[in-house]
């Protein structure tokens, strides 16, 4: 009757236990890798900077689904421009150029959901990168067959 589940066993994270990564100029909490889950999806949270956020971009494979939880955002979703508050939520499926920006005047605070989570998997490669080498990002965004449309 039940198909078997993404994970046979919870996964519990409080704020101190998440892995944290430096994502350009942002800072990212992994709250599910999706290697915990059979790559079905990854949620993670975002700290984005005031004016910070990603370039606008397309995934071949990947639906993205933001949570505004603090602060305020201008998220575009193809031709559709809004300004999220807390509470809004946005679905950025796959194949839609789509992007966000911070356009509070302090850090904001996102939550994203990843669909399948294979893409998670980026956010730790680049905090290896320099936030401002655009091209290397680029070529890194590529390997996940995410084509960077701006910047």
């Amino acid at each position: 009757m039940y198909e078997k589940t993404e994970t046979p066993v919870p996964i519990i994270r409080t704020r101190d236990d998440r892995e944290t990564v430096r994502v350009v100029k942002g800072v990212t909490r992994f709250l599910v890798h999706g290697g915990e889950v059979n790559d079905a999806y990854a949620i993670i949270e975002q700290i984005i900077p005031p004016g910070g956020g990603p370039p606008l971009h397309v995934h071949r494979h990947e639906t993205e689904i933001f949570y505004v939880v603090e602060g305020q955002f201008e998220i575009v979703v193809g031709d559709q421009i809004l300004t999220a508050a807390p509470g809004t939520s946005a679905v950025c499926p796959r194949d839609i150029p789509h992007k966000f920006r911070n356009v509070y005047d302090v850090p904001s605070r996102l939550t994203v959901t990843i669909i399948p989570g294979h893409f998670g998997a980026f956010f730790e490669r680049v905090d290896t990168v320099d936030p401002d080498d655009h091209e290397a990002i680029r070529v890194l965004a590529a390997e996940y067959d995410v084509e960077v449309l701006d910047r």
